[in-house]
């Protein structure tokens, strides 16, 4: 686990993410987040994109896998965005 970190919320509302936690997580410039909030704490994840969850999927499946079942499970992982 990483040491708790404090950092100041800048005059736009934002917030650096230090380089040693982008690295750790894979987090570059211009990637997604996904922003909650759940008990008063904001939560932040990369997201995936289609190309890595693609390959996810593909690398998940124990054998073939139908074009229509990678397009099932890219749905059910996208789900209400």
């Amino acid at each position: 686990m990483v040491k708790m970190l404090s950092k100041n919320v800048l005059a736009k509302g934002q917030i650096v993410i230090p380089k040693t936690i982008r690295d750790m997580l894979g987090i570059n410039e211009g990637d997604e987040m996904e922003i909650d909030v759940e008990d008063e704490k904001i939560i932040l994840t990369k997201r995936s994109n289609v190309t890595e969850v693609f390959s996810q999927v593909c690398q998940e499946s124990p054998g073939r896998i139908s074009m229509k079942d990678i397009k099932r499970q890219l749905e059910a992982r996208y789900e209400g965005d």
